[in-house]
Order: C-alpha cells, then structure tokens, then sequence
C-alpha cells in the first residue's frame, strides 16, 4: 500500500508542478510513505509549496506525526522508497525507447524490450533500413 502512495505522490507532484526542491520532494514521498495518508500527504505539499513557508517548522510539524523509528528501519524505508522511484523512472524511459522505436516502424511493447537485448532491437532497426533500402 505504501509503495501505491509513493506513486501517486510522485504523480501528484509532477501534475502540480510546483515549485519544490529535490530534498522537500524525497521528504514528502517519505512521509507518504511512512504515513500512507494520501490527504495528509497533500496538506504537506501545499504547506511545502506555500509562500513564505517555514521549511523547517513545516518538516518538524509532519516529522512529529510519524513518530520515533530505529534508524535501521529508516534506512531500509530509504531503500524502498529509491527503488519504487526508480522503478517509475524505468518505466518512463521503457515507454519513451517504445514510442521512438514505434516512430522509426520498429513495432515493440514496453515488456518486448525488456526482454529484449540491445543487439536484438539493433537487428529489428537494422531490418526496418534494409526494408527501406
């Protein structure tokens, strides 16, 4: 469930396209990871996006809510939530690699160039300029 909310989140944020940094946006997937409170996530977001915001306060007020946790489980949350944001960011990049292959006549989906090797789709362009040819 947690992981679902890291995802929506990051939508969110890239919807709204407001202005936040790197480190406010790593803050609020954490906490909506910690929490799993999609609405409360968004309260964070638009105190974190507000002007003249007190960064700080606004991260000690949304801190205290998740409470104390051992640092080890901390960091294990760190890992998770970088490997679901990692995830989103392959597949974006498996999405645009399809749709520029589509654009050049090479027919593959997202999960065809998973598996695919790199010689595999060069053999598929190379096919598609021979048929050119």
């Amino acid at each position: 469930m947690e992981l679902l909310i890291v995802s929506q989140t990051l939508e969110q944020m890239e919807q709204g396209k407001a202005a936040i940094t790197e480190a406010d946006k790593e803050f609020v997937v954490q906490f909506a990871f910690a929490t799993g409170d999609k609405e409360l996530t968004g309260k964070l977001i638009d105190e974190l996006t507000a002007k003249e915001a007190d960064k700080e306060a606004v991260y000690r007020k949304y801190e205290t809510l998740t409470g104390f946790q051992p640092e080890w489980i901390k960091k294990i949350e760190h890992l998770l939530i970088a490997l679901e944001m990692y995830r989103i960011q392959e597949e974006k990049a498996i999405n645009t690699i399809s749709e520029l292959l589509a654009v050049n006549g090479v027919s593959l989906t997202a999960d065809e160039i998973r598996e695919l090797s790199v010689d595999k789709v060069k053999e598929q362009l190379g096919k598609k300029e021979a048929m050119i040819r």
